[in-house]
């Protein structure tokens, strides 16, 4: 992954499709807003190639770039996972879904849980709503992007810091774990201790994130306003991400 943008530039240089070089230019712009600490303004474009997309292309070029072709649609495909090698963060946030969480939902202030690097505290706040950010840090321990946060962020286990910070109007958590129970125990503790009247997840439903158990739960909300939030948040890659709202009532 160290050479991951320079691997990306130089198939692009011998491949020369206009195709993939707006999906390039598409990543590096991603990487110097991330790389700044700064949010994008909007959702970012699918990448990758369909199967359909790439036979076109292919023909285009000719089969003698059939293997840089392939080459540069793994490396559009691993885009996250160079994200969470470089920056520490899973999923990309953005100022149009941000602005949309706090008028559809009429949020002022906000918690982040299982936080990571807080890339979406870091937006929210840019939207305007007072965001705290926390996370146990375990991964931290191990990893070099730990120490470079785009938002303060406390030590505190999910469901102690729903229970401190009780009185805000959101709770969010993006990418929770796909093992343990971390999700169930941070809704519990919203049940028990917070006064939220909303509490989100960003993630794929029965697929990279959150326990087996979250999913088969009948308690999601299907409102107009999530709707339209997510109309601005499609995934970038073939994880199918999502916002999630838990129904506060179930």
């Amino acid at each position: 992954m160290t050479n991951y943008l320079h691997k990306l530039t130089m198939l692009d240089d011998e491949i020369n499709h206009p195709l993939i070089h707006s999906q390039v230019e598409e990543i590096k712009q991603i990487d110097h807003y991330v790389g700044n600490g700064k949010p994008l303004k909007a959702a970012p474009d699918k990448l990758g190639l369909l199967p359909d997309q790439f036979e076109d292309v292919l023909k285009e070029i000719g089969n003698n770039k059939k293997r840089k072709l392939t080459d540069i649609n793994n490396l559009f495909n691993n885009f996250r996972q160079y994200l969470s090698w470089k920056y520490g963060i899973w999923s990309i946030a953005n100022l149009k879904t941000a602005a949309l969480i706090k008028d559809k939902m009429q949020i002022d202030t906000a918690l982040e849980i299982m936080a990571g690097n807080a890339y979406w505290s870091s937006t929210l706040a840019n939207v305007g709503i007072q965001t705290i950010s926390t996370d146990s840090l375990e991964w931290a321990k191990t990893s070099s992007t730990g120490a470079e946060p785009f938002h303060p962020v406390i030590n505190l286990e999910a469901a102690q810091a729903i229970k401190k910070y009780s009185d805000v109007d959101l709770i969010l958590c993006s990418w929770s774990p796909n093992f343990g129970q971390s999700d169930l125990a941070a809704i519990d503790a919203w049940q028990k201790y917070s006064n939220a009247k909303h509490f989100i997840f960003i993630g794929e439903e029965d697929g990279a994130t959150n326990s087996p158990e979250f999913w088969q739960r009948n308690w999601f909300k299907r409102t107009a306003a999530l709707n339209e939030i997510n109309s601005s948040f499609q995934s970038f890659d073939f994880i199918d991400e999502r916002i999630f709202e838990i129904d506060n009532e179930f």
